[in-house]
């Protein structure tokens, strides 16, 4: 009931944010970071040992993308520049996203959730699809070295994620997990459409980056209440 509570709260607040005040919303963004980080950690405690490493550290991914995001927020409050120590931690961020997002699926082919090879297959097809993607970013609108590695991970993530959805197998841990998966689709895909939208100017891609990314810890957070003692 409070993990409803919670959740309820937050997206009030982005609604308030969204209707007057953006360092509300960008507040309720920035704090929906711990609430899908806390999920996650949770979710590593109930499941076997050789999926903790991986999905702990998305958690912490998520922790140092949270306190970025409430750097920017403190930033867009006072006008004092954070911007040189938040891309340090966006980074610190995005490669644990990165590192610990690329381990999962092969950790959870050793669990026995997906056949022999498939993981490496996934792998290799995202990897390609993000160079690609980001390849055809770049004719649309120019980008940093910086905003390429971004939208590099962004569509990598998203491709991983994506193609786990349909082959997770059956049983209590492999049900579960697949709505983990789901939520980190939601999540990747928000970074896509953050990477698309220019942020800012363009406002559309604010609220839907805002609502793809809460919905995804949303589901995190959700997915614990139903989640078995044990996995």
């Amino acid at each position: 009931m409070r993990a409803y509570g919670l959740l309820g709260i937050l997206w009030l607040v982005w609604l308030l944010g969204l209707l007057g005040d953006s360092y509300a919303r960008n507040l309720a963004v920035s704090l929906s970071n711990f609430v899908g980080a806390y999920a996650l950690w949770r979710v590593a405690v109930l499941s076997p040992v050789i999926l903790r490493v991986a999905l702990s550290g998305l958690a912490t991914g998520l922790v140092f993308l949270g306190i970025g995001d409430l750097l920017f927020t403190y930033n867009e409050a006072t006008g004092l520049d954070t911007r040189a120590i938040r891309e340090g931690i966006y980074l610190v961020g995005v490669t644990l996203l990165l590192l610990m997002g690329s381990l999962l699926p092969f950790r959870m082919e050793r669990q026995g959730l997906y056949p022999l090879g498939f993981a490496l297959r996934l792998a290799l097809l995202a990897g390609l699809g993000g160079v690609l993607l980001s390849a055809l970013t770049t004719l649309i609108r120019p980008l940093s070295l910086v905003e390429l590695i971004y939208a590099v991970v962004a569509f990598y993530l998203t491709l991983l994620f994506a193609q786990q959805t349909p082959v997770l197998a059956g049983g209590r841990i492999g049900r579960y997990l697949q709505e983990v998966v789901w939520a980190l689709v939601l999540g990747s895909l928000a970074r896509v459409v953050y990477v698309l939208g220019g942020v800012p100017p363009a406002q559309w891609s604010i609220v839907a980056y805002d609502v793809l990314w809460m919905a995804s810890m949303s589901v995190l957070l959700l997915g614990t209440i139903r989640a078995p003692r044990n996995l």
